[in-house]
């Protein structure tokens, strides 16, 4: 093993270490359900009132793009169906919706959007690599203080929400399986069906 492998495998033990859920021995009073991550230190601190529900007006927020360091809202892509979820690059879970909605995203081109949020703590350079190596195409937006799964109500990744094309909450979704891509597709087919 090379010097540079090893870097890179210190670099992914430590993330995963960050990213993985506390023991009991930790006084994490709330366990982490299979395939998801907990976001921040403990659940106690993103512990949230929010309750939102289908129909629900979206929380508005504005994040930097991974890409280009450019403020991008919530608001900029209202007006078609949205597909808005949150990420941690040492989530495999997180990795396998990622994967997944690059293909709705390659399916429906400019008819939808689809944002990923990353909340790593460890920020920009782990998400610019992971992106890169997974052949992101859709906007990543950089949120390492949780701020916006705070507002939808999510504590763990991956979550996500698809969003109708006034803005309003039509899907909340917690976790990912491989045979989930179905019910985004579903409630997209849906959304873009209504009349306008």
């Amino acid at each position: 093993m090379n010097k540079k492998s090893i870097g890179v495998l210190f670099l992914a033990l430590l993330v995963c270490s960050l990213a993985m859920p506390l023991s009991a021995a930790d006084n994490f009073t709330k366990p982490v359900p299979a395939g998801l991550v907990g976001i921040g230190e403990s659940l106690d601190d993103l512990m949230t009132d929010v309750d939102l529900d289908i129909g629900d007006e979206a929380p508005m927020f504005s994040l930097p793009n991974l890409a280009s360091d450019k403020m991008e809202s919530l608001s900029d892509y209202i007006g078609k169906p949205i597909i808005l979820f949150f990420i941690q690059s040492a989530c495999y879970s997180c990795l396998q919706e990622a994967v997944a909605m690059q293909k709705l995203y390659d399916k429906y081109g400019d008819k939808i959007s689809v944002i990923a949020v990353g909340v790593d703590l460890l920020g920009k350079p782990m998400l610019v690599t992971w992106a890169s190596h997974n052949n992101i195409k859709y906007p990543v937006l950089l949120d390492p203080i949780f701020s916006v799964p705070e507002k939808y109500g999510f504590s763990y990744t991956p979550s996500s929400v698809i969003i109708d094309q006034e803005g309003k909450i039509a899907f909340m979704h917690a976790g990912y399986k491989p045979n989930d891509l179905q019910y985004f597709e579903e409630h997209i087919e849906k959304l873009l069906s209504k009349k306008k």
